[in-house]
């Protein structure tokens, strides 16, 4: 079984596939590749994209039907993407935002070059309303890029996070690549997902995105499917083996392999 967690599959919502036709495209891809479970994760934010958990589950239905109809073996489940905002907990108190199907664990995606100030409290806050944030790509955010150690606290206390299979393939950059690799090798990472938009941008690469990272952590790949299966059917989820990043260590790794090129 291989789930991706992570992806904007649904059709006409957000900036991922614009009509059925395109998810019909995507679904086919990935059913070609493997995977055999899809959550659909659109951009829950504050202003714009954003639609409701029964909204969510109208749609997944609706794609899960036509699927079956074209015969494509993949099974949809609900979920958000949600951009982090002040008043989440709030929402999140009021049933307006979806969770991955429907569980404890919800999707959570920082602002690129800046995390907020207000992210440590309300990590703390949604933990004590009994969600688990699982973080979206922390490999992409720059202050993650300056200092891994801050995704280290909050797996520390609890909270999970998602790699781009992506990120690994080198999609993002030769950046954002060394900062996966760096958050693989000290086990601060959990889960890996897609984040695909389409066959496109952002395609479906997860099983490459294994074969990746079975070369650099052999058998421990085994676990990121493991979890994935555990968030779906809302159980408990562990960081395991997990280590700070030691900065002069790292920066004479990235040395080393930038005089290996010449």
């Amino acid at each position: 079984m291989v789930i991706d967690i992570h992806t904007h599959i649904l059709p006409n919502v957000d900036d991922g596939a614009k009509d059925l036709s395109e998810s019909l495209e995507i679904a086919r891809e990935a059913e070609r590749q493997g995977v055999t479970m899809i959550v659909a994760t659109p951009h829950y934010m504050e202003e714009g994209y954003g639609i409701s958990p029964a909204e969510t589950k109208k749609r997944v239905e609706e794609l899960q039907e036509e699927l079956n109809r074209a015969e494509i073996n993949i099974k949809i489940l609900p979920g958000a993407e949600i951009y982090i905002m002040p008043n989440l907990a709030k929402r999140l108190k009021e049933g307006i935002v979806p969770t991955i199907n429907n569980g404890r664990y919800i999707l959570v995606e920082f602002p690129m070059t800046k995390i907020p100030d207000y992210t440590d409290n309300l990590l703390y806050d949604l933990k004590v309303m009994g969600y688990t944030p699982i973080i979206a790509h922390p490999e992409r955010y720059k202050e993650i890029q300056t200092d891994p150690n801050r995704l280290y606290y909050w797996v520390k206390d609890g909270i999970l996070a998602q790699l781009n299979a992506g990120s690994l393939l080198g999609m993002f950059g030769s950046e954002v690549k060394e900062t996966a690799e760096v958050l693989v090798n000290h086990n601060m990472v959990q889960l890996m997902a897609s984040d695909l938009h389409s066959n496109n941008h952002r395609r479906e690469c997860l099983p490459e995105g294994y074969d990746r990272l079975e070369q650099l952590i052999g058998e421990r790949a085994n676990r990121y499917q493991k979890n994935a299966v555990a968030i779906i059917n809302d159980d408990e989820v562990n960081a395991i083996g997990l280590c700070r990043y030691e900065e002069r260590k790292g920066l004479l790794e990235k040395l080393k392999r930038r005089l290996s090129f010449g």
